[in-house]
């Protein structure tokens, strides 16, 4: 026995809800943005400069004074180490050194310094006290000082 199925037609889809409810949240959209301040912070932007990079063919100073009891000996140099020795109790010699580097190396203001862990602590407020000028010069040697904690090898 034969079946009759009727063929049904597709139905519709129904559109008018969901366009409704687009256009009721653009409504509400646009009544909600009149409620929204922008506030705008008026400023300048700040000026820059490019700048070439300059590769300095210069060897930095890299001032490092190794302290120990007979001697003192000064460092410069990163890529070729140059050492001169003084001994501890000549001073004014050394201070005349450092006095030719910093004219040679006026921008250069950094010394390191690597102490003997045995020296004792006014020894070598002595050695710092002599590598910087008198206090009424307007002259200034190396002020800042970075202390090396591995000490002279």
């Amino acid at each position: 026995m034969k079946v009759g199925r009727k063929l049904k037609k597709p139905e519709k889809l129904n559109l008018v809800p969901i366009l409704d409810s687009v256009f009721i949240f653009i409504f509400f959209l646009l009544m909600s943005a009149q409620f929204v301040e922008v506030y705008e912070i008026g400023s300048s932007l700040p000026q820059t400069l490019e700048v070439p990079d300059k590769q300095e063919d210069k060897d930095p100073l890299n001032l490092t004074l190794e302290v120990s009891k007979e001697e003192v000996i000064v460092r410069t140099g990163f890529k070729t180490n140059q050492g001169r020795t003084f001994a501890s109790t000549d001073k004014e010699k050394m201070r005349d050194y450092l006095k030719e580097l910093k004219r040679l190396h006026p921008k250069e203001n950094t010394m390191i310094l690597k102490a003997d862990p045995k020296l004792s602590f006014q020894f070598l407020v002595t050695i710092i006290d002599s590598t910087q000028m008198p206090k009424d010069s307007k002259e200034k040697l190396f002020e800042q000082i970075v202390f090396d904690n591995q000490g002279v090898k």
